[in-house]
């Protein structure tokens, strides 16, 4: 067989498997799933209302044409390369992966054309609450980088902590967002293809591989028993999306972007993870 029948082969293969196992292994978490992974990240890592970690992977393109490397390549990285961004939880399945966008961008261009706010914002999430400190927050939350927006869905570190609450704060969710970075580096070793730089000529071909590659991800992690949520079918309808003009969208955008309860939620963080540390070292006594 050739090299050429070689590739044409794997990029059908991958084609096909991101049609027929995409609804289950790259699923959007349904209410089961949040509560679990909200007790999941709780119980592990300490964090009440985690939903994961978010973060983005450049994956180099050998292939690129001479006039996209403009856009698809930047001055830090030095080649071209497309951006993943993705969500994962402790367990390292990949519960969000958007592919696509040219590397010349940064984590804030991909957000804002990623599908995972306009889901929240269009109430096509699952409205799970919870407690933290007594309060009750309506939305879960990832971790997050310092470059994400100061939003209640993303919690970022604390660059400069004065206090030894803020720093054992810093310590907290430094140390729970390296499930995104672990998940990134066990797409690399369990698949060779995303370790070395992309050698289509076309990104959809590209794009193929890679989701192919994150669903058999999670299907390894199901046949294994690692999965913290296993695939349980939702018994109800799929919410409808809000119309343009519902005034229900409006205020759940302000909601989602309310940077007052994004302190409020840092706040009361701060607290939590300082009493469940004490907590443990009076147990360790």
């Amino acid at each position: 067989m050739t090299d050429s029948t070689s590739r044409e082969c794997l990029y059908n293969f991958c084609k096909n498997i991101r049609r027929l196992y995409g609804p289950k292994y790259l699923r959007k978490p349904n209410y089961n799933d949040v509560l679990n992974l909200y007790e999941h990240h709780e119980n592990y890592h300490g964090f009440p209302g985690m939903l994961g970690s978010i973060d983005c992977m450049h994956w180099d393109w050998e292939k690129c044409p001479v006039a996209w490397r403009g856009q698809f390549m930047r001055g830090d990285h030095g080649c071209p390369s497309i951006i993943l961004e993705a969500v994962a939880s402790h367990d390292l399945w990949i519960w969000h992966a958007y592919f696509g966008m040219p590397g010349a961008n940064n984590d804030l261009n991909v957000l804002n054309s990623s599908p995972l706010l306009n889901d929240m914002e269009n109430g096509m999430f699952p409205q799970s609450s919870f407690f933290c400190n007594d309060n009750e927050y309506a939305h879960g939350y990832y971790l997050a980088d310092v470059i994400y927006p100061e939003w209640p869905v993303f919690m970022q570190t604390i660059t400069c902590p004065t206090t030894f609450k803020r720093k054992r704060f810093q310590v907290a969710q430094e140390g729970a967002r390296k499930d995104i970075e672990r998940a990134f580096g066990v797409l690399k070793k369990r698949f060779h293809i995303l370790k070395n730089p992309a050698r289509a000529w076309h990104p959809k071909k590209i794009r193929s591989v890679m989701y192919a590659c994150i669903k058999i991800h999670n299907m390894i992690l199901e046949c294994e028993g690692k999965s913290i949520s296993p695939f349980v079918p939702d018994k109800d309808e799929p919410p409808s999306p809000f119309d343009i003009d519902d005034p229900r969208r409006d205020n759940q955008i302000l909601a989602l972007r309310n940077k007052s309860i994004h302190e409020s939620l840092k706040a009361d963080l701060v607290k939590h993870i300082e009493r469940v540390r004490t907590d443990i070292a009076v147990r360790s006594i």
